[in-house]
């Protein structure tokens, strides 16, 4: 598979995750909370059952968007600000659609934090390659800024050519 169609198909994958799990997350409004692990692994499940990723592939998709989902999360419980201030950047720049659906699936992710702190402090790390959402990375090795305006991989730093980020509090 070719580096383009490789990004497009993650991408996309992770995108329809975050969907699923909003969709998971209304549907239960009134049951018992299940927990956001099992919202994903419903989601990763029902990806596989349609053939859209490989077993393999949604194991990769449902570990990005956990990650970013803590962070974010963590961000909004640790700082108290509004969640917008977490991506780093201009959020006209950012589709409406991929802006409502991760601030609906983070805040709620931000209710089960308090059980998940020592999981989120371990997803903050981000590589080289990996899929990623909406927000600013910030290089590790010399604190170049990446900003995502929409879901993609990860490349190397532009800058120094690293491949170990994370996401900053201001």
């Amino acid at each position: 598979m070719s580096e383009n169609n490789f990004e497009e198909k993650f991408t996309a994958a992770y995108d329809k995750m975050m969907e699923r799990i909003q969709h998971f997350f209304e549907e239960s409004e009134t049951n018992a909370v299940p927990t956001l692990k099992q919202r994903i692994e419903l989601a990763k499940l029902r990806a596989i059952e349609l053939r859209e990723v490989t077993a393999e592939e949604a194991d990769k998709i449902a570990y990005y968007v956990e990650r970013d989902l803590h962070d974010a999360a963590e961000y909004l419980e640790t700082t108290g600000k509004e969640f917008s201030t977490w991506f780093n950047f201009d959020l006209q720049l950012v589709e409406a659609r991929l802006y409502e659906l991760f601030a609906s699936v983070a805040d709620r992710t931000r209710l089960e934090l308090g059980q998940l702190a020592s999981q989120a402090q371990m997803a903050q790390q981000y590589h080289t390659g990996e899929i990623t959402g909406i927000g600013t990375l910030f290089c590790d090795s010399c604190g170049t800024q990446m900003h995502f305006k929409k879901t993609g991989r990860i490349p190397p730093c532009p800058k120094c050519h690293h491949t170990e980020f994370r996401r900053y509090s201001k």
